[in-house]
C-alpha cells in the first residue's frame, strides 16, 4: 500500500525532514522580565530615558532562520496567594535549609561531608525545640507555673491568669502542654508537600533506577572522589524531603514535651515520694531524644550482578526512626505518659514553687538548646576547614575560606531567638502589672539574646559606617583608570557632567563587582558579632550571679536589664514591621511578586535540614523543562534544533535541566543566557553542588553565549573559566550606553541625538537590547547546520570491560 510518498514502500522509515528551529525562552524572577517574554515589544527606544524617551517600531527579524518560538511562564510559581505571607515568621527554618547546601565541596569517601550535614541538621533539630520551647515556655511556665499561684505579681483581670488558677497546677501543666503541640502540628500541617502547582509532572526516572545511578555516580568521576549529584537523572523528583526529616523533627517536638512535663514532677518526686514512674519516662525520653539527635543511617550494601552491572542498591531499614509511624507513634506514646504523671498523682506544687520560682528545667532546656548550636556549629566549622585544606589554594578561591555555611548557620540561630526572645518579652508584659517586664522571670538565654540584639545592631551600624566611609575616602573606583578627554568645544557644565556620568559609571562598576563580597563580609561581622556579645552576656550573668562579687553583680544586673529592655523595645518594633510587611503581602498582589525575588533564591532547593522550610518550587520547573526538551528532541519524524534564551534565575533553571538531559541530546542544543547568577551566586555560595567540574560536563552542549552586564551585581562569567571551546564565551556589555550600539563602545556620552545620558540597566532590559539579536542569530545559524559529534574511540582494552558500569537507559 502507498503511503503518498514517491518511492516510498512499507516498513521504511520516512525519510528525514528538513531541520526544525525552536527556541525555547525562559524569564526570570522580574515581573518586567516575564512581560517582555510574553508580549515582545513591537517598539524599541531610540532617545531619552525611563522619564522621558522616543521610540520607534522595532524591525522585524527576517533574515534568520525561520524559528518556533516558546515561552515558559514559570514564575507566577513564586508569587502564590496571600497565604505565603505566613512564611515571612518562618525565615530561621528556610534559612537553615540553605546552610546544607553550602558545604564547600562534596568529599567521597570522608568524614567531612557526613560531619558538616551532622552540625546543619543539629541546628535544625534546636530550632524545632526552640519553636517548641517558647510556647511551653509561654503557656507551661509564665501562665500556669508563675501566674498561677495567688501571690504571683500578674494581672489579676487577665482570662489567662484566671484559667490557670482554676485547676491543680499538675493538671494545668497538663493542659498547657496542648498549646506547643497544637502549634506543632499546624507548623507540620502547613510544611507538607501538598502543593499540587509543585508536582504534577511524570518523573524522569524511576526510585530504582535514581538509587541505581546515584550509586555509580559515588564511583566514577574525578578519581572517586568529587560527587556531582545534581546530575544524577532523576535528583529533583526524589529529593524533594530527606528522608527521614519529619519523623525527626516531630519526635524532637513530641520530647521536648514530655521533658518539659517530666522534670518538675521528678524533682518533686526525688524530694517527697517515689521517683520510680517519674524517673522511667525521663530516662526513656532521654534515650529517644539521643536516637533523634544522632540520626542513624541507612544500612547500605551494593551488588554486582552475574553480568557485570552495578546492581540497585538494597538498604535496610534497621534504624528505629526510620520507621516513621512507629517512631512518632512511640514519642506520642512518651509525652502522653508524661502528661499522666504530671497530672494524676496529688503533689504539694506551691511547695515546689518555694523552690524554684520558674518551671523546674525550662532555664536548663534553653541552655541546652545554646549548646547544641555551639555544638553545630564548631563541627560545622571543622568539617568547612578540613574540606578547604584538602585542596590546596582553594581557600583564597571560596567564600569566606569555605565558612560561609557556618556563618549563616549563626544568623539562622540567631534570628530564631530573636523572634523567641520578642513573643517571651511580649507575653511577659501582657501578664506582669503596667508592663513590669521583670515581674515573671524568662530563661537566661532569652534575656542574653534581648540584651545582645541593640549591641549587635549598634556595633554592626558603626563598623559598616566606617568601612563604607574608608571606601568612600580611598575611592578604588576611580584608580588605574584615566577620564576620558573632555571634549573642546564643550562648555564648562557639559565637562562636569561628563565627569560626574563617568564616576558615576564607575562606581557602578566597582559595585557590581564588590557588592557580593560586602555582602558575604558583612554576613561575617554579624556572625561574629553574635558570637562573641552572647558569650560576653552569658559571662555577664555567670559573674553577676557570684556572690564574690557583689558590686560587679549589681552593675552588670542593672546593666544587662536595661539593655534587655532597650531589646525588648527594638524586637517588640521589629515584630511591628513584620505585621506590616504580611498585611501587605496579603492585600497587595505586586508586594507577593516582589516577595517572589526572595522566595526565588530561597526556596530554590529541596528540604535538607528542616520540615517547615517552604516546599521548593524547583522540583517541578526542573524536571518539566527536562520532560519539554527530551519531548521536542525525540518526537517521531522531527529533526530539530533547540536554542534555550534564559535570564537571571531562568538561567539556573536552564543550567540545573540541561544537567538531566541525555548527554546523547546536548549537541543539538544552544544556550544563551543573560543576567545569569550561576556563576557569582551559586558557584560562590554553593560550591559543592555546583561546581566548576558540574559546569564544564556542558562542553557537549552545541554552544553556550553567556552575557552580563559590568555593573549587573547578579550577573557574572561561568562560561569562560570552565571550557576553551571557541563556541563557549563570556560576553561583557557596558552599561550606561546606547543599547543598539556595539559592544566595543566603552564610554557613556551625550549627542544631539541623545541629549540625556543613556540610563543603567545593571541586571534589567537585556532581552530589549537590540545588540542581543545578532547574537542570537549566530546561534541560530550554526545550529541548522550542526553535525552530531563523532563517537569516541574506545581503547581495545576496554571494550570488554566497558559495560560494568553504566548508567540507566530511558527505557529501564
Amino acid at each position: 500500500m502507498d503511503n503518498g510518498t514517491p518511492g516510498a514502500h512499507v516498513g521504511e522509515p520516512p525519510p528525514p525532514g528538513p531541520v526544525e528551529l525552536v527556541e525555547l525562552v525562559i524569564p526570570g524572577t522580574g515581573v518586567v522580565d516575564r512581560e517582555e517574554v510574553l508580549r515582545p515589544p513591537g517598539v524599541r527606544q531610540v532617545s531619552g530615558d525611563d522619564s522621558a524617551g522616543w521610540y520607534r517600531p522595532a524591525e522585524e527579524d527576517t533574515d534568520g532562520p525561520r524559528t518556533v518560538r516558546e515561552v515558559y511562564d514559570w514564575p507566577r510559581l513564586l508569587i502564590g496567594g496571600a497565604g505565603r505571607a505566613a512564611w515571612l515568621f518562618l525565615l530561621p527554618f528556610l534559612v537553615i535549609n540553605l546552610v546544607t547546601w553550602m558545604q564547600p565541596r562534596l568529599p567521597e569517601r570522608s568524614w567531612q561531608g557526613p560531619l558538616y550535614s551532622f552540625g546543619a541538621r543539629l541546628l535544625g533539630l534546636s530550632l524545632t525545640v526552640m519553636l517548641v520551647g517558647v510556647f511551653g515556655q509561654a503557656a507551661m511556665d509564665q501562665v500556669v507555673w508563675q501566674c498561677g499561684a495567688e501571690t504571683a505579681e500578674c494581672v489579676s483581670g487577665n482570662f489567662a491568669v484566671t484559667a490557670a488558677r482554676e485547676p491543680d497546677t499538675g493538671t494545668g501543666l497538663a493542659l498547657a502542654a496542648l498549646a506547643p503541640l497544637i502549634v506543632g502540628t499546624l507548623m507540620a500541617f502547613s510544611a507538607r508537600d501538598a502543593k499540587r502547582e509543585y508536582r504534577p509532572v511524570l518523573r524522569t526516572a524511576s526510585r530504582e533506577n535514581y538509587e541505581r545511578a546515584e550509586e555509580e555516580d559515588r564511583h566514577r568521576r574525578n578519581g572517586h572522589r568529587t560527587r556531582r549529584p545534581l546530575e544524577v537523572r532523576g535528583f529533583w523528583e526524589h529529593n524533594t524531603r530527606a528522608k527521614g526529616l519529619t519523623t525527626r523533627h516531630l519526635c524532637a517536638g513530641l520530647l521536648t514535651v514530655a521533658m518539659l512535663l517530666i522534670v518538675p514532677p521528678l524533682q518533686y518526686d526525688l524530694r517527697e515520694g517515689d521517683a520510680a514512674l517519674a524517673l522511667t519516662l525521663f530516662v526513656l525520653t532521654l534515650v529517644i531524644a539521643v536516637l533523634v539527635v544522632i540520626d542513624g543511617p541507612y544500612f547500605r550494601a551494593s551488588y554486582v550482578q552475574r553480568d557485570g552491572t552495578m546492581g540497585a542498591p538494597r538498604r535496610r531499614l534497621r534504624w528505629p526512626l526510620r520507621y516513621a509511624k512507629g517512631a512518632v507513634g512511640g514519642c506520642l506514646a512518651v509525652t502522653v505518659g508524661a502528661m499522666v504523671c504530671c497530672a494524676v498523682p496529688d503533689r504539694d506544687w506551691d511547695a515546689a514553687r518555694e523552690r524554684s520560682t520558674m518551671l523546674p528545667g525550662m532555664g536548663a532546656e534553653a541552655n541546652y538548646v545554646v549548646i547544641a548550636q555551639g555544638v553545630g556549629l564548631v563541627l560545622m566549622v571543622i568539617a568547612c576547614l578540613a574540606m578547604v585544606r584538602g585542596e590546596t589554594g582553594s581557600a583564597s578561591r571560596t567564600t569566606l575560606y569555605g565558612l560561609l555555611g557556618p556563618v549563616v548557620g549563626v544568623l539562622a540561630c540567631f534570628v530564631g531567638w530573636l523572634y523567641t526572645a520578642a513573643f517571651s518579652l511580649w507575653l511577659q508584659g501582657w501578664l506582669t502589672p503596667d508592663g513590669d517586664p521583670y515581674a515573671a522571670l524568662i530563661p537566661r538565654a532569652v534575656q542574653v539574646v534581648a540584651a545582645a540584639f541593640p549591641l549587635v545592631v549598634l556595633i554592626g551600624v558603626a563598623v559598616g559606617a566606617i568601612a563604607a566611609a574608608c571606601t568612600a575616602l580611598r575611592r578604588p573606583w576611580l584608580r588605574d583608570v584615566s577620564p576620558p578627554a573632555p571634549d573642546p568645544d564643550a562648555d564648562s557644565d557639559d565637562i562636569l557632567d561628563n565627569q560626574r556620568q563617568w564616576k558615576r559609571l564607575r562606581f557602578a562598576e566597582y559595585a557590581g563587582v564588590r557588592a557580593l563580597i560586602w555582602y558575604d563580609r558583612g554576613l561575617a561581622t554579624l556572625a561574629v558579632l553574635v558570637v562573641l556579645l552572647t558569650c560576653a552576656m552569658y559571662g555577664a550573668y555567670w559573674v553577676g550571679d557570684g556572690s564574690w562579687l557583689a558590686g560587679v553583680r549589681d552593675v552588670m544586673v542593672d546593666v544587662l536589664q536595661q539593655l534587655t529592655t532597650l531589646g525588648a523595645v527594638i524586637l517588640v518594633g521589629l515584630v511591628a514591621v513584620a505585621v506590616f510587611a504580611v498585611r501587605a503581602i496579603v492585600l497587595r498582589p505586586e508586594m507577593r511578586r516582589n516577595a517572589g525575588l526572595a522566595w526565588a533564591f530561597g526556596a530554590f532547593w529541596p528540604r535538607a535540614a528542616h520540615p517547615f522550610t517552604p516546599a521548593a518550587w524547583a522540583v517541578r520547573t526542573v524536571p518539566e523543562l527536562v520532560h519539554r526538551i527530551e519531548y521536542l528532541l525525540d518526537e517521531e519524524g522531527r529533526d530539530r534544533r533547540l536554542l534555550i534564551q534564559a535570564h537571571s534565575m531562568g538561567s539556573v533553571i536552564a543550567v540545573a535541566a540541561l544537567w538531566q538531559v541525555r548527554p546523547d541530546l546536548r549537541w543539538r542544543i544552544a544556550l544563551l543566557t543573560t543576567g545569569s547568577p550561576v556563576g557569582v551566586v551559586f558557584q560562590r555560595h554553593y560550591p559543592g553542588y555546583a561546581p566548576t567540574d558540574s559546569v564544564r560536563a556542558l562542553g557537549a552542549l552545541h554552544a553556550w553565549i553567556n552575557i552580563h552586564r559590568t555593573t549587573d551585581v547578579l550577573a557574572g562569567p561561568v562560561v569562560g573559566s570552565a571550557t576553551e571551546n571557541g563556541t563557549f564565551e563570556d560576553v561583557e556589555w557596558k552599561d550606561g550606553v546606547d543599547p543598539a550600539a556595539e559592544p566595543a563602545m566603552t564610554e557613556p556620552g551625550r549627542t544631539t541625538g541623545q541629549p540625556v545620558f543613556w540610563p543603567l540597566e545593571r541586571h534589567l532590559a537585556y532581552r530589549r537590547a537590540p545588540r542581543l539579536r545578532p547574537i542570537r542569530r549566530r546561534l541560530l545559524d550554526t545550529l541548522a547546520q550542526a553535525q552530531p559529534p563523532p563517537p569516541p574511540a574506545v581503547p581495545p582494552s576496554r571494550v570488554n570491560a566497558g559495560h560494568r558500569h553504566r548508567l540507566p537507559s530511558r527505557s529501564e
